[in-house]
């Protein structure tokens, strides 16, 4: 047979003070949250002008990368660009540089509080460092070609003047 276990009710101040008393017995364990391995910019690589960057995918996906900081622009290894000021700079447990970028957007997330509701601060900077980041087709072939001409030329010239058919 089943024994039924009655509870008695007790007033609602009563219950209260037990459950505050079994949370103070209660021992959780709190871990600290880690910054990812691959958004840890050590002291050499910083110095350089390299971040760590916390990415959120469209999916939710959380992951971390490191990526060197030009002209204000940053540049994703899914080839995203962004744009930065220094409001979105936070620094995790005081040691590592780390930006929060959500990849559907151009901007990263603010960590310093502003009023700035404007999100297209950036887009100058990201076309300059895109255009920067194409690759660009060398003119100097052409000359080398020209040259050649130009020497063909000269010594046709030279041999007709030589056999005096000139």
């Amino acid at each position: 047979m089943e024994e039924k276990t009655e509870y008695k009710k007790l007033p609602i101040m009563q219950e209260l003070e037990s459950l505050r008393n079994q949370i103070k017995d209660s021992k959780t364990k709190t871990k600290k949250l880690k910054i990812p391995r691959k958004a840890k910019v050590r002291k050499g690589k910083l110095k350089k002008g390299w971040i760590g960057i916390i990415k959120i995918d469209e999916n939710g996906n959380i992951s971390g990368e490191k990526q060197k900081v030009e002209d204000s622009t940053i540049r994703l290894k899914d080839k995203t660009y962004h744009a930065i000021n220094g409001e979105e700079v936070g620094m995790w447990e005081g040691k590592f540089p780390v930006i929060l970028i959500q990849t559907w957007r151009k901007n990263p997330m603010p960590i310093k509080r502003s009023d700035n509701k404007n999100e297209t601060y950036g887009q100058k900077y990201i076309m300059a460092r895109m255009l920067g980041d194409t690759i660009k087709v060398k003119a100097g072939g052409n000359m080398g070609l020209l040259y050649i001409v130009g020497i063909g030329i000269a010594l046709y010239v030279g041999y007709m003047a030589l056999t005096g058919q000139l």
